[in-house]
């Protein structure tokens, strides 16, 4: 390897502060096309959390929460058993409830996939000693039914989790993940409930409007799933945990940068528009709807979004090509990255026999 050019990188102290400007430690680059458009990236665009001896430079105003432990809060969980067996009944959006008393839902990360709340029940088999809890992927032609909410393993009783969060919604991403797997950053909108420790969730303050922090988490949701902020993160992880300190180091975009306008209308409406679709396809997330302001002229929530597979690889495209161009990316940087999820390739060609991905992203980039 050290005699193949690709592979031979010279970098001083200064790079290895540009890139992980709170630890000072070294990023993992494969190749020098790797170094050089890492590195340009963070040049142009501030880290999430920067730390200082002065203090912290924060690009957006969020706290980095794990709500509950599996192992140490697992006295505070309840099976559907043993909701029934203390007298819960059923309620709707996936609760269970007792004179006054709330369960919800306790989500794990097996649930969760790209602006997908409900990618999969949690499916327990005692018969496993290891792993007795499983993931099985909720078809698309059953998420059409907005009342299909993903089964979990376990419920939590509302007064626990409000100690810690009394929101009625929720930006997380799945801490557990790999630089080689399909994807390696997996963010979603989910409903106000229970989170286990392996979905940690990035929480605004309460003191700002509703509405206002709706619209900032809409745009940090596609910041977070876009192509070009993975592809970062794939530099940066050494094990198959996103650990606070590799989050709080990867470049952003800053809020002011989606005041500007895209066309006619400003980018943060635009990524508004894009991010309620593919994340309101269920009623357990009318109140994020509710605060992006989608409602009928009789002050209702207007109904879900009906799943759709196509529409969803659209909109994603539509966001992918945008944030490339926020990130200072042109057509073979944005072609070259995506060449880099080998995976995503695969499966485009098993399914469409082309990398459909890439070109519906390139093909939106061309427009922009």
């Amino acid at each position: 390897e050290l005699a193949e050019p690709q592979r031979a990188l010279q970098l001083s102290g200064a790079d290895f502060l540009l890139v992980n400007p709170n630890t000072g430690a070294a990023p993992i680059f494969r190749t020098a096309r790797d170094a050089e458009l890492t590195m340009r990236i963070y040049r142009a665009h501030p880290v999430l959390v920067k730390r200082t001896g002065k203090g912290e430079q924060r690009a957006w105003p969020v706290r980095y929460v794990r709500m509950f432990d599996m192992t140490n809060d697992s006295d505070k969980f309840l099976t559907r058993a043993e909701l029934e067996q203390q007298g819960f009944a059923p309620a709707a959006l996936n609760r269970w409830v007792k004179d006054g008393e709330e369960a919800v839902p306790l989500y794990e990360g097996k649930m969760v996939q790209l602006y997908d709340h409900r990618a999969a029940d949690v499916v327990v088999n005692t018969k496993n000693l290891h792993r007795a809890a499983q993931q099985e992927a909720i078809q698309d032609s059953v998420k059409v039914r907005p009342d299909r909410y993903p089964a979990p393993q376990f419920w939590v009783k509302r007064a626990e989790v409000d100690k810690t969060s009394k929101g009625e919604w929720a930006l997380g991403f799945k801490e557990i993940t790999a630089p080689t797997n399909v994807r390696s950053m997996i963010a979603a909108l989910m409903p106000g409930v229970g989170f286990g420790n392996k979905v940690p969730i990035l929480l605004f303050p309460q003191s700002c409007a509703a509405n206002e922090n709706a619209m900032q988490a809409a745009s940090l949701l596609a910041n977070l799933n876009a192509f070009a902020f993975d592809f970062v993160l794939r530099q940066k992880l050494q094990g198959q945990t996103i650990n606070l300190f590799i989050l709080e180091q990867l470049p952003v975009i800053a809020p002011e940068a989606f005041e500007q306008s895209i066309g006619s209308m400003k980018i943060a409406d635009y990524i508004r528009a894009e991010v309620l679709a593919l994340t309101y396809t269920a009623h357990d997330l009318a109140p994020f709807a509710r605060d992006l302001g989608y409602m009928e002229a009789d002050g209702s929530v207007k109904p879900p979004f009906v799943w759709n597979a196509e529409d969803r690889a659209q909109r994603m495209a539509r966001l992918d090509a945008l944030f490339f161009q926020l990130y200072g990316l042109d057509d073979a940087d944005a072609d070259y990255i995506l060449s880099t999820f080998p995976i995503v390739r695969e499966q485009d060609m098993k399914a469409h026999g082309t990398f459909r991905t890439r070109d519906l992203i390139l093909g939106y980039l061309a427009r922009i």
